[in-house]
């Protein structure tokens, strides 16, 4: 299991709201659905994803 930051943009109102959250996957088909997950609403422009590393 790794984890991930998975930040978004989306545009709502006419503000760019940017928010990000941690996720743990079992393998990149699980972090690409999540991403795709995101990117079916209409609002988020911009998705973009980084290992966390445990310390």
């Amino acid at each position: 299991m790794e984890k991930y930051r998975i930040t978004y943009s989306q545009k709502f109102m006419g503000q760019t709201i940017r928010e990000s959250y941690i996720k743990t996957v079992s393998g990149k088909g699980e972090l690409e659905q999540a991403v795709n997950a995101l990117y079916c609403d209409p609002h988020v422009f911009k998705v973009v994803y980084r290992k966390v590393e445990d310390d």
